[in-house]
């Protein structure tokens, strides 16, 4: 069920003004520090897509023509081999691409070359190995020329066809961006629908992924700077990791619309996932935004997962798909198994920070879960949490401190927790003794009756937490709950402490990790 945020009388507009506070928000300042100040460390726009990533224009009469035709090709130039049904550009320059092929392209090119690849009606399936396969190159760019349908897409398991471990419809071992004005489908029973090895940028487009396994994956980065992307993904709709450098493994969307069905994380990056801006849509999760750190600027953002909605823990915490499929059910969050350390000790590498955008969580775990701290620092943001008292809709080891912004956070009352009294704006949590039901309306009001903040819950409920600059110290306010009232007297910042068991919500969840199985292609 959508939820609705029927009323909102404070309302905050956040802009997305990057603050520079190091020369890189990825490496030369650790994460303690950053979110210890509870700020937001983003690099400038220019440092994240350059011009050419953006650049879809192209010259026809300087395009060599490849020309896809069944189980061969035709094009006119030295720099294409073609050999029955694979198709090899070798050297720099810009490709135009039509028609049909039942096998596969390859880019394999000198280190530094530049290889502009634009789709025009191409459609490439290839049996048990990438449709597109990026051998080498210094950067491909992928344009889809106006108005134009492309695919690529992989049928079978993926069997070997040289030393790297191809198991994606898209695989570059290079950086790769895809821009343009068309259309682009991407898709794979059993693999990933599309592999970068380095950077993976999208700057425009149409695209529909449907995967086995991850959607877009990028070993150093996946980037998204405009476009309309529906992914469907067995695993990780979008992930972002690299085993060797905790430098780098990131994710940074700063436009564009996202639509995400995913067996496993919406989107998981093993170090930092910053959101600029953009929409996002995680229909169908186990834990929706998940990261080392989650960073959000701007944008509206909707999540529903199984477990918790937005997730800082760190990178190999038992989720993110088959990277950690060897670690056995549960992933560790919460688990005693690890003698000897505590799984509720907050972490200096985890914080969740918000500084504007909307969201709204629908999640059974943690609705906003964060191993070390949490901050708001602006934003409209609405949590419709977890039934089960073993967890809760907000919930920090660390310090969890309000400055600005509206909040909104509902769930079961046993493992709830408010703000803590180093926040600069006020907050309020209450719990009623019975469970309230789907459907009914949560509303603060002031002493005039006035109502300041409301919603109707799609889900059942018992506590809520309330903030926002309308609530001052010194005032009296109502709570009301489904049937029930609360008198609310400000006498300081924060109203209701709640309980504070650290990651996981405590003891009692139920969510287990889910059975990982190919997602059947529609």
């Amino acid at each position: 069920m959508k939820s609705k945020v029927m009323r909102m009388r404070y309302t905050i507009t956040a802009t997305a003004a990057a603050v520079l506070l190091c020369s890189s928000i990825f490496s030369g300042c650790g994460l303690a520090e950053s979110a210890n100040a509870g700020e937001v460390t983003l690099l400038n726009v220019s440092d994240m897509f350059s011009a050419r990533d953006r650049e879809i224009g192209y010259d026809e009469s300087e395009c060599v023509r490849i020309v896809l035709q069944g189980s061969t090709a035709q094009a006119d130039s030295p720099n294409v081999t073609i050999e029955g049904n694979v198709v090899t550009v070798a050297a720099e320059g810009s490709y135009l691409i039509s028609g049909s092929l039942q096998g596969r392209l390859v880019v394999e090119a000198d280190k530094s070359d530049k290889i502009h690849l634009i789709l025009d009606g191409a459609d490439i399936s290839c049996e048990n190995s990438a449709a597109l396969y990026v051998q080498q190159a210094g950067k491909v760019f992928v344009t889809t020329a106006a108005d134009s349908e492309n695919s690529f897409r992989t049928v079978g398991e993926y069997e070997a066809i040289d030393s790297h471990n191809i198991d994606g419809a898209v695989y570059a071992r290079d950086d790769i961006t895809f821009n343009g004005e068309g259309s682009l489908k991407v898709s794979s029973d059993v693999g990933h629908g599309i592999v970068c090895k380095n950077d993976l940028v999208i700057a425009g487009g149409d695209y529909e992924i449907a995967a086995g396994r991850h959607g877009l994956q990028g070993k150093d980065s996946v980037r998204i700077a405009n476009g309309n992307l529906v992914i469907r993904a067995g695993t990780d709709g979008i992930h972002s990791g690299n085993d060797e450098d905790d430098t780098v493994g990131f994710t940074y969307i700063e436009g564009g619309s996202l639509t995400i069905t995913a067996g496993d994380d919406g989107i998981h990056s093993d170090t930092r996932l910053v959101v600029a801006g953009g929409s996002i849509q995680v229909n169908e999760s186990y834990e929706g935004l998940e990261g080392a750190s989650i960073e959000i600027v701007d944008g509206e953002i909707v999540v529903y997962a199984e477990d918790d909605g937005l997730n800082a823990a760190g990178g190999n915490d038992g989720s993110g798909g088959e990277a950690r499929e060897g670690e056995g059910e549960g992933g560790g969050r919460g688990d005693f198994g690890d003698f000897g350390k505590n799984p509720f000790a907050a972490s200096a590498d985890n914080a969740i920070i918000i500084s504007g955008g909307k969201i709204t969580v629908n999640a059974d775990g943690d609705g906003i879960d964060s191993n070390g701290g949490l901050y708001v620092n602006a934003g409209e943001i609405v949590v419709f949490g977890p039934v089960n008292g073993g967890n809760g809709a907000l919930d920090s080891s660390g310090e969890a401190v309000i400055r600005g912004g509206s909040v909104i956070a509902l769930g079961a009352s046993q493992m709830a927790e408010n703000f803590g009294a180093d926040s600069e704006q006020c907050s309020i949590l209450v719990s009623v003794s019975g469970m309230q039901a789907a459907g009914t309306t949560v509303e603060l009001r002031d002493s005039s009756g006035e109502v300041l903040m409301s919603c109707v819950s799609p889900k059942a409920y018992n506590s809520a937490v309330f903030s926002c600059g309308d609530i001052q110290v010194g005032q009296t306010y109502t709570a009301v709950m489904g049937q029930e009232t609360v008198e609310v007297e400000m006498t300081d910042t924060i109203y209701g402490s709640g309980m504070r068991f650290g990651p996981g919500g405590g003891f009692g969840g139920e969510h287990k990790r889910p059975e990982r199985k190919p997602m059947p292609l529609q």
